[in-house]
């Protein structure tokens, strides 16, 4: 990344650890003043409360999904999840923390928003929800280095070049995925081709090949990426 484009970036990059940083706060300061939060249950099951830690939890939704659509143009599709995962943990952290505090025993029963159960119980389905969230954002990971050919990026390191590049062809492969022939011209004029896999989605976005500028008549080093806006 050049000066300029780290400079153009900085002012993201320090929202989005801020907007972290809240969620993480907002999450753990609901679970570890829990104690302190007397929740009114009754009724058609619903639950209210007079104290301004009540209000935490529907404050750190809001910012945990800010954080997925402001950290999307880095985490691409694993943004939503790393947010909730996120918000998970801390909440996690926060029952823990009032454990390890002695406000709470982890046998002792809390009544909070969805209904009452032991600390542990808090402990053990904020780690269980953690870890799907954490799944998820893994998936996502996948998806999107996939589709941006972010490893191949990286193994091809210094030698990596880029160049627009044209879809050919159809022929379904199934899931919503079809064979197609990349087409591109490298930094010296010189057409090449190589077999590809894309999802239907690639079909009318802007395409890019990436190939090692040693050697781009290669196949076996050349990958098709489907780049995000603003982006190569």
């Amino acid at each position: 990344m050049t000066r300029g484009r780290f400079v153009a970036q900085a002012p993201l990059v320090l929202a989005c650890v801020l907007v972290a940083w809240q969620v993480w706060m907002l999450f753990r300061v609901t679970a570890a003043e829990s104690t302190h939060v007397m929740w009114n249950c009754g009724g058609e099951s619903s639950c209210g409360t007079d104290g301004m830690v009540g209000a935490a939890p529907f404050m750190g939704l809001a910012v945990a999904a800010a954080l997925a659509l402001m950290s999307r143009r880095y985490l691409h599709r694993a943004a939503p999840g790393a947010a909730l995962t996120l918000a998970a943990v801390a909440f996690g952290s926060g029952w823990q923390a009032a454990v390890d505090a002695g406000d709470l025993r982890p046998d002792e029963s809390v009544e909070w928003l969805v209904g009452r159960f032991t600390a542990s119980d808090w402990i053990a389905v904020s780690w269980t929800v953690a870890a799907v969230f954490a799944l998820v954002a893994g998936w996502g990971a996948g998806s999107s280095l996939r589709r941006t050919g972010g490893l191949h990026r990286l193994r091809l390191g210094a030698r990596l070049a880029v160049a627009d590049a044209e879809l050919d062809g159809w022929r379904p492969a199934g899931r919503g995925r079809g064979h197609v022939v990349v087409r591109f011209e490298d930094g010296d004029g010189a057409r090449h081709e190589f077999p590809a896999v894309v999802g239907r989605y690639a079909q009318g976005r802007r395409t890019v090949a990436l190939y090692d500028r040693r050697n781009p008549g290669s196949a076996a080093d050349c990958r098709v990426s489907i780049p995000r806006k603003g982006t190569r």
